[in-house]
């Protein structure tokens, strides 16, 4: 392996010997920068920012020990982008556990025994976070890539909706306007009543996309003949009914157009259609709706398009003022209307008038803006082919980003809020089956076999608390795979919010986390492990028995400790004999007590033993007794050494309210009981 140019490991530790083996072991591969306290340490950290790959660094230092540094760290957004390290020869659980609750990947422990090994796990770590940072940056740069994209592909829609509509409006002798300015009325209605009737609920999406949705509202009048549609003066009544029979053949034409019903605006396009000429009073047309049973999307444009009426020159009649048709609303000449309706209609009309009518160019200007992407697009053929050769570098971007989150491992998963859908990269079916394309997904998410109850109602909690400022939610949850197996993942998801401060969208990925979790509780493990025997050490004792003190103040038990006498006798023969003395004692001590008692080698050959449930002195110490007869018997022989045990005991709470006072106790009989006994 080369020297990686511009990659950097810092080395951070107070004692030079260690700092000078740790080097030897990365100088090969990386520049190797050493610092010999946490100031230092920040400074350079300060100075490099991300030439540094690596972190390796000692907790107890003079200046700013190791926790000051992650707190830095966290304080600057570094700690997630950098792999630390912990060089420590510390054993005590907590302070290790404390060291990963502030984002530490792995622990390296004092003194180093095997250079190979760890060289491999902090190159695994580089690689990993590595490739997490590119992920990072590439789906950053896809999700604005493809946004940008919508947003194109939404203006096109409206113009291209736009043009259709219009259509209609040439053949009935009426200019194109007719459905910008319905589209335009109908925006202007909406966001008045989002402002006054807050009981609707009307979302600034919701309106954008009622508003467009209004401009196919005459579609059906493609369907009626020209000679009704175009008759200068009063209809027949077999002429009107043929006339209202628009809003049928519109809402049907709608159905028929293939991929239509699955696009957004479709409900809201065919309410319109189908009931824009329905009443308040339920003497409409062609269902005959009344009160709340017409959409609101649908009574709207319904005002909307009878003021247009009133205020522009039709084939049967010259405009009326802006006055003259405030007035026939007002008296119900034009048919009954929602009051809350109305009421919102009166305080903006004579904006919309002004807006509309009176000066109609303002609007000319905005609807050309808007028509832009629309005329673009039917350039000449090499600009077409333009967008085409577009198309074919977003779809080889979507490729490599495919591969590259196959290479790592990782599900990067996308949700959007308006379609209610999820779509996952393909690992996602690998590990947990199905499709990578999930409709209903809200829904799906609740009914998940894959993540038990309390943790699906722990993530959307955490969920409940993201806002514009903690955007980011980070979890490790146990989730089923298709193989049914249980197995560590890490879940971090980002919301995107809108200008209202609601999200829209989520991205994310989830990160299968289940081999770094089982070496964390390796190293759980070691740290409360005593390496000769496999009992609990001195530092799990302490743990156990002040959780347990802390948990259930009034459960009584007894400790006990025991000292092997003549220990050395035996270990002068050979230390195998004397490490084989303390494995058959750790032995022993399982045989005789009960698989609820715990027993702990807290040093050299003494043990601990707690009983729990034990409450009295007298039978503490007749357990003690038992057991100094069994081991006398069966060890003095084995080993040819008159070997016995001392004991010292103490209950809690009677002697002893806290480990050290129950310790200490249990020390003195202990000390006493080794006075008493007669030398050999």
């Amino acid at each position: 392996m080369k020297k990686q140019n511009n990659k950097k490991i810092l080395i951070v530790d107070d004692f030079e010997l260690n700092r000078a083996i740790l080097c030897e072991m990365f100088c090969r591969d990386y520049e190797v920068i050493e610092a010999e306290g946490g100031r230092q340490a920040i400074e350079i950290l300060k100075k490099e920012g991300t030439n540094i790959k690596a972190l390796l660094l000692d907790i107890v230092m003079p200046d700013i020990d190791g926790f000051g540094v992650l707190d830095f760290l966290s304080e600057q957004n570094m700690i997630e982008k950098l792999p630390v390290f912990l060089i420590t020869a510390e054993t005590a659980v907590d302070t290790i556990m404390r060291g990963f609750e502030k984002g530490v990947v792995d622990v390296i422990n004092k003194p180093i025994n095997d250079p190979a090994i760890i060289c491999k796990r902090v190159y695994n770590a580089i690689e990993l976070y590595q490739k997490r940072s590119n992920l990072e940056c590439l789906v950053e740069e896809q999700v604005q890539t493809i946004r940008k994209q919508n947003e194109n592909l939404q203006t096109t829609k409206t113009s291209i909706i736009d043009m259709l509509s219009s259509v209609i409006e040439f053949r009935s002798g009426e200019s194109g306007e007719h459905v910008r300015r319905i589209r335009k009325a109908t925006k202007i209605l909406l966001e008045n009543m989002a402002e006054i009737c807050p009981e609707y609920n009307l979302s600034e999406e919701w309106i954008i996309l009622v508003s467009g949705a209004a401009t196919m509202h005459d579609i059906g009048k493609v369907s009626v003949p020209d000679y009704i549609l175009n008759k200068p003066g009063r209809l027949t009544k077999e002429e009107f009914d043929e006339m209202k029979k628009h809003t049928i053949y519109g809402s049907d034409m709608l159905k028929s157009i293939p991929f239509f019903t699955e696009d957004p605006i479709f409900q809201h396009a065919y309410e319109i259609c189908r009931h824009h000429h329905e009443r308040w009073d339920g003497k409409g047309y062609p269902d005959g709706l009344k009160g709340d049973e017409i959409p609101l999307s649908a009574q709207v444009v319904s005002l909307a398009d009878v003021y247009d009426a009133l205020v522009s020159d039709r084939v049967y009649r010259k405009a009326l003022s802006h006055e003259k048709a405030l007035s026939m609303i007002a008296n119900g000449e034009c048919g009954a209307f929602n009051p809350q309706l109305l009421e919102s209609f009166f305080a903006v009309a004579d904006i919309l008038h002004e807006q509309l009518y009176a000066h109609p160019e303002v609007q000319e200007e905005e609807d050309i803006i808007k028509e832009k992407p629309v005329m673009s697009a039917i350039k000449p053929q090499e600009e077409s082919n333009l967008s085409v050769r577009t198309l074919q570098l977003l779809e080889r971007e979507r490729k490599r980003y495919r591969c590259l989150s196959q290479m790592s491992g990782e599900i990067l998963f996308d949700y959007d809020r308006e379609t209610d859908t999820i779509e996952y990269t393909d690992r996602y079916c690998e590990i947990f089956g199905g499709t990578n394309v999930v409709l209903h997904a809200a829904d799906a998410m609740k009914k998940s076999e894959h993540i038990d109850d309390a943790d699906r109602r722990r993530i959307y909690a955490e969920l409940e608390k993201l806002s514009p400022e903690n955007p980011t939610l980070r979890s490790e949850v146990k989730l089923m795979t298709k193989y049914g197996s249980e197995e560590w993942f890490e879940i971090v998801l980002k919301a995107i919010f809108d200008e209202k401060e609601e999200y829209c969208d989520y991205i994310g990925k989830i990160t299968n986390i289940n081999r770094l979790k089982s070496e964390s509780l390796h190293w759980k493990k070691q740290a409360f492990q005593d390496y000769l025997t496999g009992l609990y050490n001195r530092p799990a004792l302490e743990d156990w028995m002040e959780r347990q003190i802390l948990q259930k103040p009034d459960a009584p038990f007894g400790l006990m400790i025991l000292d092997i006498d003549y220990f050395k006798k035996v270990n002068d023969t050979g230390h195998e004999n004397g490490d084989q003395l303390l494995k058959d004692t750790s032995g022993f001590l399982l045989h005789h007590l009960r698989s609820s008692d715990v027993v702990a080698r807290i040093g050299g050959d003494e043990f601990a033993v707690i009983m729990q449930g034990v409450c009295s002195e007298e039978i503490l110490n007749c357990k003690a007794v038992q057991i100094q007869n069994d081991f006398t018997s069966e060890f003095s022989a084995k080993y040819n050494v008159n070997l016995s045990l001392s004991v010292g005991a103490a209950c809690y709470p009677e002697q002893g309210a806290t480990y050290h006072e129950l310790m200490m106790k249990a020390d003195q009989v202990l000390l006493q009981a080794k006075q008493n006994r007669e030398p050999r």
